[in-house]
């Protein structure tokens, strides 16, 4: 078996856990693969090769919610199941705690897992001509928000070609269901579990007597257009990805044609570890 790996230097200082786990893979006859560009600061060692993502079986993360995102949108790793090794804060994506490293990795090898398909968002950026300048991906969401201008920046919703309301405030998130505890939770969003087939869009900071999230099914598409405004909006796609958006502009989102793949190795109890991860980063 042939495991992609995938550290953050800054959550896993000195690489200890990846050499760990490296080692942990060896023993267990998987060979553990880096790619060239990553973690250059770890040297040969039994049981690691330096090759291409795409000739592995599945990819393992090790840091927190943010390397998981960036390990799925490597594009040597796109198509490959994905767990994590969680080193951040309060890791609803890696699923793999330190303590349980060892039993994680023999049931990795030895298959001991389902995998989940969780939607994606297609994302789509036309200018007032109708001309595409912009196209990405998002895993939790995208949010059209007002940039670095202090006003309030209105926005107008369609679903489905329908128009909704025309809402003004500092933006508008559209998350899918993994992406429902992220930045969507923040702004007053339900918390829906993760392997729901579904599209939230969620205002944030509304200037309305309202402050309601639209709940769609995933094949809508759903249309953001900036309304009159003196700068440029963001498009901020993952928090990874930021394009500038001006007024006509339209961004369209949909649920992507491609799935991410989620290795399930433990029962699912995202409902009764919830409160714990949200404790632990102190937001209640």
């Amino acid at each position: 078996m042939r495991i992609a790996l995938y550290p953050n230097s800054s959550r896993d200082i000195n690489f200890a856990t990846t050499r760990r786990l490296i080692s942990l893979f060896d023993a267990h006859g998987a060979t553990s693969v880096l790619e060239e560009d990553v973690a250059p600061d770890i040297a040969a060692m039994p049981g690691l090769e330096r090759a291409s993502y795409d000739t592995c079986d599945i990819i393992v993360c090790l840091g927190g919610d943010g390397t998981f995102i960036s390990a799925v949108h490597r594009d040597s790793a796109y198509s490959l199941p994905i767990t994590g090794v969680n080193l951040g804060q309060v890791g609803f994506l890696p699923e793999i705690e330190v303590e349980k490293l060892e039993v994680a990795v023999k049931r990795l090898v030895n298959k001991e897992y389902s995998i989940e398909n969780r939607i994606m968002l297609d994302v789509s950026c036309y200018d007032a001509e109708g001309k595409r300048f912009a196209h990405d991906h998002a895993i939790n969401d995208v949010v059209l928000a007002r940039g670095g201008c202090p006003r309030i920046v209105t926005i107008d919703l369609e679903i489905e070609n329908v128009p909704v309301e025309s809402i003004p405030g500092d933006g508008i998130i559209v998350s899918t269901p993994t992406g429902s505890t992220a930045y969507s939770m923040s702004a007053g969003g339900p918390i829906v579990h993760p392997t729901m087939n579904l599209l939230l869009i969620t205002p944030i900071c509304p200037h309305t007597l309202h402050n309601r999230t639209y709940i769609a099914d995933a094949e809508t598409t759903v249309s953001l257009k900036l309304q009159q405004y003196p700068n440029c909006a963001t498009l901020s796609v993952d928090g990874r990805s930021h394009y500038d958006i001006y007024h006509n502009d339209r961004v369209e989102i949909a649920c992507s044609k491609h799935a991410f793949r989620f290795i399930r190795i433990w029962e699912d109890k995202f409902f009764q570890t919830l409160p714990e991860k949200i404790q632990k980063r102190g937001l209640v």
